[in-house]
């Protein structure tokens, strides 16, 4: 049966964004970065202010405020909850996939923006992200937007477009900073080396620059208005050129860090992408080839958007997994050509991919037996995902992706909440409401103890404490006033018998481990565990009674 998929091409492209949107309610606060974009709206909101970002009662200016905003207006109409500020993320991300494909139609053809949207709507990181992290998914956003309107702009010589590209990188400052400053040097070096610099000469490089300005600036200049310039000389020294150039904000990680976050985050297309860039420099090679006019080069486009952000953060001293997010959709649009015009490919050098894939359902598997209820709807997405290697390794490309978007719809319905199980935070929270003394309780103190929880916040809408020193710690339950602190096991036993025995157990909840690190660490140990995939997170008191 010769089923031509691409002329259902709206239908596709809201399947491939379904999973943005399903279970929205079903999983509590993703420490730690989720609560920030959560409560700082809703203390904004609650002081009526909309310059200074607040959290836990203190200014949090480490982050321009786009990214509240968005949520404090969603909140002002809807109320404060997580599903609004979740809602925003979702609508973002599905815009990205939009613009992914518009880049690919635009770029190629509709059928290869097609499948480069639907190989980035399944990546991995991308979807992780997008049900997390707002302000990643912001800046991806305007990134994004950016980037269209330069391909408009090099088509066409419009005003508009130009102007366009310097406000969505304005937002992008807003969004997250200087790092929104990277598309320029891609947009630079395609100039360069398609030899088009003179076009600059066309654009309306004042209007634009002070368009980018005036957009950009504007929260800095309002900020060192009732702060003064300190918090903005931080920001740009400490909370940037400190991250790229210090380790202080992060792990050691070596160059080649991300070449392993490429395949294992851009998987399975991590395995396609090396063949889709043989079959994009066999068209560079190719004369007359449409892709290849005056208008637009866009493998190289691509491949320089690529380049910039991959070799700018691996020469980072400080290297998170989600800084390469924007270097996916350049990928994925690469590879969707692959799949448009047709995989052909030596089979035996993609046979690692039903196996890794195999092994990665077998692990989804154990896991989902190990947290479903449902064992039926467990057992689908690992088969799902087999599915899917062995499609791609048929050269079935196109179907590949809808079983991949398949995949990830049934795995959020299916395990976001049995893993609720396995969060402590919320729990712990109700824990403390109750064993508050009073009624209403009385002025308690509430926080975590080296277990980094900043959901507290917003579920006791009460000030916590960040503890990480232990005299502290012992110092606080000393005193007389109710002490309620989250911790690991480890720490509970150390800080036990450093106060004689003083401390009381609330609570105590599983938290599963969701690194393959801690969970090789804990399965290598000599320690017997018998749940070794989950650690205990005590709720501890000076309370005697509770």
């Amino acid at each position: 049966m010769n089923l031509k998929l691409d002329q259902y091409r709206g239908w596709l492209l809201a399947f491939f964004c379904l999973p943005l949107f399903l279970s929205l309610d079903t999983s509590s606060i993703w420490d730690a970065n989720e609560a920030f974009y959560v409560r700082t709206p809703q203390e904004m909101l609650e002081r009526g202010e909309w310059i200074v970002p607040y959290f836990n009662g203190e200014t949090r200016l480490n982050k321009p405020p786009l990214s509240y905003w968005l949520v404090l207006v969603v909140y002002k109409i809807f109320g404060v909850s997580v599903v609004a500020q979740r809602m925003v993320i979702a609508l973002l991300a599905a815009a990205s996939v939009l613009i992914v494909y518009a880049l690919g139609r635009r770029l190629f053809n509709p059928v290869a923006g097609l499948w480069g949207a639907g190989v980035f709507a399944t990546t991995f990181r991308f979807l992780i992200i997008s049900r997390r992290l707002l302000i990643d998914v912001l800046l991806l956003f305007c990134l994004l937007a950016a980037l269209w309107f330069f391909v408009n702009w090099l088509r066409s010589h419009k005003r508009r477009d130009f102007l366009y590209l310097c406000a969505f990188l304005g937002l992008g400052m807003l969004a997250k900073g200087p790092v929104a400053l990277l598309p320029t040097a891609a947009f630079g070096l395609y100039l360069l080396i398609s030899r088009r610099l003179d076009d600059l000469w066309k654009a309306p490089l004042l209007s634009g620059g002070l368009l980018f300005t005036a957009i950009s600036a504007s929260w800095f200049l309002l900020l060192a208005w009732q702060q003064g310039w300190q918090p903005v000389i931080d920001f740009f020294l400490a909370e940037n050129l400190g991250r790229f150039s210090h380790l202080d904000f992060g792990p050691d990680r070596g160059p080649f860090y991300y070449v392993t976050v490429f395949i294992t985050e851009f998987s399975p297309w991590s395995f396609a992408f090396p063949f889709a860039l043989l079959a994009a420099w066999k068209t560079h090679r190719a004369k007359g080839e449409p892709a290849f006019g005056q208008e637009c080069r866009p493998y190289l486009l691509l491949g320089l958007w690529a380049a910039v952000y991959f070799v700018i953060f691996s020469l980072s001293h400080n290297k998170q997994e989600y800084y390469i997010l924007p270097l996916y959709p350049a990928a994925a649009i690469m590879v969707g050509v692959f799949i448009e015009r047709g995989i052909d490919w030596p089979s035996r050098l993609l046979a690692p991919i039903p196996l890794l894939l195999g092994a990665a359902g077998f692990g989804i598997l154990s896991w989902s037996i190990l947290l479903g209820d449902e064992l039926l709807l467990g057992l689908a997405p690992p088969a799902l995902l087999t599915m899917a290697a062995l499609l791609l390794l048929a050269g079935r490309g196109r179907w590949a992706v809808l079983a991949m978007s398949a995949f990830y719809s049934l795995a959020f319905l299916a395990y976001l909440e049995p893993l609720e199980r396995y969060k402590p935070v919320r729990p712990l929270c109700r824990s403390i409401e109750r064993a508050a003394p009073g009624s209403p309780p009385i002025d308690y103190r509430a926080g975590y103890y080296r277990l980094t929880s900043p959901s507290m916040a917003y579920y006791l809408d009460h000030p916590i404490l960040e503890v990480y020193d232990p005299q502290e710690a012992l110092q606080l339950f000393r005193a007389d006033r109710p002490l309620y602190l989250i911790m690991q096991e480890g720490d509970f036993h150390t800080l036990q018998e450093l106060s004689g025995g003083q401390l009381q157990i609330v609570d105590v909840q599983p938290k599963l481990y969701t690194t393959a690190r801690n969970l090789s660490r804990v399965l290598s140990s000599d320690k017997d565990e018998s749940t070794p995939w989950t650690r205990p997170v005590y709720l501890v008191t000076n309370q005697r009674g509770d």
